[in-house]
């Protein structure tokens, strides 16, 4: 299975990535990851048609006869059969969440703002098969994994679509440059750049790591939910009415009344602090979307601390997961870790940061641990079902 790391060209560093072509310009990087990304998958195509089979993540197969259609997954088996013929991609999102090294994998990406990782697309594709000319409204990294793909790509484009009202394909498309994207190769596409990708050969899987803007609204809302779920309402919070003089129109809703309602609603608003704190909560909230696949074994503490001395402990790839400032949040909830000393602390803060960008705890780190209490935080996490000995696969 695929253990990669990014493997930056001489010229194109991070950093310049980041400087010169982040939500810019698109960017064609050779060999970005090893050679034998082909020969050792994170997602392999017997676990892509495995789960399009399945109701764990979105998915759809798009396809062409004379004409564009899309198909909603569960794939069945004799709806695969019947397109052998056609132009055909079968696309399955989230896959980050089912599989452990296709998580690892698309947290490669975190040395962009983690909370902006939305989520790992896969494509597969037949020969000639691809999803037509689009643009997204959000940065990506297309991967080539297996096989090969044409990429044509347009920056000064008619928006005029095609009638398919399932399938967001531009009607006028004329490309402007084309690329060939070998194994390992990825290419970068800022938002609101045209692009078509087309399969050159037989076999064909496409990585797509998606990184989304949040929107401030859907954002708004779930902050104010957070903080409006810990007020506790008294009789401060009521309208005084021996204050407020009737008025003399029924019908009209008097400057003192208003007056006296805006100022309690402003009391009720959330502290700087309060936002964040409930920021973080949002962007850690679980997705109703997928299928949480990890279930641990009910267990003793005893057997948990044996079977860290001898296994990797995994972060659920479904879960959500942010260390900020002194504790972790993950699936919208806290966990506070102010009790601990702070040696304690420090050490548990480096355990689960390790967690959160390496995906895993490894045993060498675990195996230095004295603390109860650090273990038993672990042993917590793990009856949460957010880490687990698990390799999930399908």
């Amino acid at each position: 299975m695929n253990h990669s790391s990014i493997n930056w060209p001489n010229a194109l560093s991070e950093k310049v990535f980041k400087q010169k072509y982040w939500q810019q310009k698109p960017v064609l990087v050779r060999n970005l990851f090893p050679d034998d990304i082909a020969k050792n998958l994170p997602v392999t195509q017997s676990e892509i048609l495995r789960l399009s089979q399945t109701d764990f993540v979105p998915t759809k197969c798009v396809y062409k006869g004379r004409a564009w259609h899309v198909e909603n997954g569960p794939l069945t088996p004799t709806f695969l059969k019947k397109i052998e013929s056609n132009y055909w991609t079968i696309l399955i999102n989230k896959i980050n969440t089912q599989l452990t090294y296709a998580d690892r994998f698309f947290h490669l990406f975190n040395f962009i703002d983690l909370f902006r990782l939305e989520d790992l697309m896969v494509s597969l594709s037949n020969k000639g098969g691809g999803v037509g000319p689009h643009f997204d409204s959000y940065d990506v990294f297309l991967v080539q994994a297996y096989g090969q793909k044409l990429w044509q790509l347009s920056h000064r484009f008619d928006r005029t679509l095609t009638n398919n009202p399932d399938l967001k394909i531009l009607k006028y498309f004329k490309p402007e440059e084309e690329f060939v994207l070998n194994p390992g190769d990825a290419l970068y596409l800022p938002p609101n750049v045209a692009h078509n990708g087309i399969a050159i050969q037989d076999t064909s899987i496409t990585y797509s790591i998606g990184l989304r803007t949040p929107n401030i609204l859907d954002l708004t809302d779930k902050v104010f939910f957070y903080h409006m779920e810990n007020i506790s309402f008294d009789s401060d919070s009521l309208l005084d009415y021996k204050k407020i003089k009737p008025s003399k129109n029924p019908m009209a809703l008097s400057d003192q009344l208003a007056n006296q309602v805006s100022s309690k609603i402003s009391t009720l608003f959330p502290k700087p602090d309060e936002i964040k704190k409930n920021l973080v909560k949002s962007i850690t909230e679980s997705d109703d979307e997928i299928l949480d696949r990890v279930g641990n074994n009910e267990i003793s503490f005893s057997d948990f601390h044996f079977l860290l001395g001898k296994n990797s402990l995994n972060i659920n790839p479904s879960m959500k997961a942010i260390f900020w400032r002194d504790n972790l949040f993950y699936n919208g909830e806290e966990l506070d870790l102010s009790t601990l000393s702070e040696k304690q602390y420090r050490i548990i803060k480096a355990l689960l940061e390790e967690l959160i960008i390496k995906r895993t705890i490894s045993v060498k780190s675990v195996s230095r641990i004295k603390s109860s209490c650090i273990l038993e935080i672990l042993f917590f996490l793990y009856q949460q079902n957010l880490v687990t000995f698990k390799h999930l696969s399908i």
